[in-house]
């Protein structure tokens, strides 16, 4: 096989080289990394310093 119809086949093969659609990845990828900051921002509420009631000096 020479090399010029090898590589006109391995071309047919692959195609345009473009995704298509590829949308729904995008969104999740959105949704994990909003969800992944919004529960670091809520673990820093929380864990933020203060006096806690049973601190308490009387």
């Amino acid at each position: 096989m020479s090399t010029a119809l090898y590589m006109s086949t391995l071309l047919a093969q692959v195609g345009s080289g473009r995704i298509q659609g590829g949308w729904e990845f995008v969104w999740a990828a959105y949704i994990i990394a909003w969800a992944s900051l919004s529960l670091y921002a809520l673990s820093l509420w929380l864990r933020r310093p203060g006096q806690a009631p049973h601190d308490s000096k009387e």
